[in-house]
């Protein structure tokens, strides 16, 4: 070993020991709650110039689909309004309500989701307006995919789509593009 080698070599071992010199020893330290890691998101989905387009958007239950479509019911941010991102569903009219307890009965303005295997069901409510094609294809995009976030073991799920006038839509996420 060369002389300036083996004298680098001292210094930097010496540096360690003398670094751990006078520092007590702690024990846990409260500093607030646990590591929250990166907010869920979901892609919503929304129009631009006649095509479904996927939004991220930042949910409280990113693998919740109900939550999902609620997000897609109140419309388009103003940043995504910018980007020229519309709806084909009419936007909820008042700001969403706590949900009810499990006794009690769903609004008549609330959305209503059941799934069951790689089936996932959707009532609107009335204000989400028409059924058209592409305001299905919106909830069935966005439901199919929140759903598929969490459940690793399917690779595709049927959604059903029903407005408040009994108009039903199937379909899944063979037409969905990627966000």
């Amino acid at each position: 070993m060369k002389p300036a080698h083996a004298t680098a070599l001292l210094f930097a071992a010496s540096a360690l020991l003398l670094s751990a010199c006078d520092i007590p020893a702690t024990g846990v330290v409260e500093a607030g709650g646990p590591a929250s890691g990166i907010p869920p998101t979901v892609p919503v989905y929304l129009i631009r110039d006649g095509a479904l387009v996927a939004v991220s958007r930042t949910i409280s239950d990113a693998g919740e689909p109900v939550t999902a479509v609620e997000s897609l019911l109140q419309g388009p941010t103003p940043q995504e309004r910018r980007e020229r991102l519309t709806t084909a569903l009419a936007v909820q009219p008042t700001p969403l309500r706590p949900t009810p307890s499990p006794t009690e009965p769903l609004p008549d303005e609330a959305v209503r989701l059941t799934a069951q295997n790689n089936a996932v069901h959707v009532e609107l409510p009335s204000y989400a307006g028409d059924l058209t094609r592409l305001a299905a294809d919106q909830v069935i995009c966005t439901a199919a995919r929140a759903y598929l976030l969490t459940r690793e073991d399917l690779e595709s799920t049927t959604v059903t789509v029903t407005d408040a006038t009994g108009e039903v839509v199937v379909g899944g996420v063979e037409r969905c593009p990627e966000l």
